[in-house]
């Protein structure tokens, strides 16, 4: 398979091209209509930067109901999405249904992979456990900020420093998970508030969903990608594909392709091969702009180098970072940008890495009119001169 032909699938799959089968799952009835039914598609949505991947919920939605920022925010406070540390130690969004099984397949991972900052940090141990019972009692009566929970550590005793880590602590023990905004801060809410009761899963059942799950709005992927996405060995994401093939009768399958570990669902492949010339000519357009938060899923869906990302030309992988995001045209990068909110108004920065056509610019304007839109503020654009990277 051809990096174009790999670019548009996965494009497709991801949402970034319009409808696609599906609710929750492959064989659903309806595409998502709001942003919290995107991330249950997406299963987890990786979420460092919180505006940023809020854009990223939104642009996976039509245009004509696409959601502004507030409301974006709103689904978050109201625990409709939630954000947390799963699959790998950084922030995701997930929904509900899905954060108790997901926090217990892969929070067993996350602690190991963060034991040593976390004994360096003092938080191991007595410690640790006393720090996480005082957070428990403090949401126990309601949503707290970060600077509560700190002053609670305090009067019990214990040491402010190094509360991300107690936070990340009782994420990881299903104790803590978002709760809503106060003001501008953030805050957490006691887990069985927020999340159902379900009973646990078996680890193999689980890994199996999560694999067929991924593979919904991130195939064709690779076995190293879904094990770097998921932070699982390839041991575990191996079985776990000829557990979730077994279980959907196929539609969860290894293509027939050069690359002898890459898998889709047939499902969307279906769907990418059955789209009519009117709507591929569209979808795969040379000339579309795409601005993306720079850890969006069609980025770190996948392993490094992340060759389908780079530009004609350029040898050196190239990895989007905040504060500026990627850039796209025809599903390569060509340059950066950024939402920047100052107050009740908005700067939207772009930086541009070559020249574009007079198509490209076309489809540059109607991206940043929709960012625009989204934002919900008044907002001017400003584009900084060519810098080649």
């Amino acid at each position: 398979m051809d990096a174009a032909e790999l670019r548009s699938r996965r494009l497709f799959a991801q949402g970034l091209r319009g409808t696609i089968p599906g609710g929750a799952d492959a064989t659903g009835p309806t595409p998502p209509a709001t942003p919290a039914e995107v991330v249950a598609r997406a299963l987890a949505v990786q979420a460092q930067e919180y505006l940023p991947a809020q854009w990223g919920l939104a642009q996976r939605l039509p245009a004509p109901t696409r959601p502004v920022a507030p409301a974006v925010a709103a689904g978050i406070d109201d625990g409709t999405i939630l954000r947390t540390h799963v699959l790998r130690p950084t922030w995701h969004f997930v929904v509900p249904a899905d954060a108790r099984w997901l926090l217990e397949l892969s929070a067993p991972r996350v602690r190991q992979q963060m034991a040593g900052t976390i004994r360096k940090a003092g938080w191991d141990g007595d410690a640790g456990r006393r720090a996480v019972d005082v957070v428990a009692r403090e949401l126990a009566e309601g949503h707290r900020t970060r600077d509560e929970l700190g002053a609670a550590l305090v009067d019990a005793g214990l040491p402010r420093e190094g509360l991300m880590f107690v936070l990340l602590v009782a994420e990881l023990e299903l104790v803590a998970i978002s709760g809503a905004s106060v003001g501008k801060q953030r805050s957490y809410a006691a887990f069985d508030e927020r999340v159902p009761a379900a009973p646990p899963r078996p680890r193999e059942e689980a890994l199996a969903e999560l694999v067929e799950r991924a593979l919904l709005t991130r195939g064709p992927a690779t076995t190293r990608d879904l094990a770097t996405w998921s932070g699982f060995t390839l041991r575990d994401v191996r079985a776990a594909l000829v557990e979730a093939s077994d279980r959907t009768a196929g539609r969860i399958a290894q293509l027939d392709d050069d690359e002898p570990e890459l898998w889709h669902d047939a499902a969307v492949a279906s769907a990418w091969s059955a789209r009519d010339d009117e709507r591929a000519a569209r979808d795969d357009d040379p000339a579309r702009v795409d601005l993306l938060q720079g850890y969006d899923e069609y980025v770190m869906g996948y392993a490094m180098p992340r060759a389908y990302l780079q530009p004609p030309g350029i040898a050196t992988p190239i990895i989007p970072e905040f504060p500026l995001h990627a850039m796209l045209i025809g599903g390569t990068m060509v340059g950066r940008w950024a939402p920047v909110v100052q107050g009740a108004r908005a700067t939207i920065r772009v930086v541009p890495w070559r020249e574009f056509s007079s198509a490209e610019r076309r489809s540059l304007e109607e991206r940043l009119v929709e960012v625009a839109e989204f934002l919900d503020l008044p907002s001017e654009v400003v584009v900084e001169p060519v810098a080649p990277v």
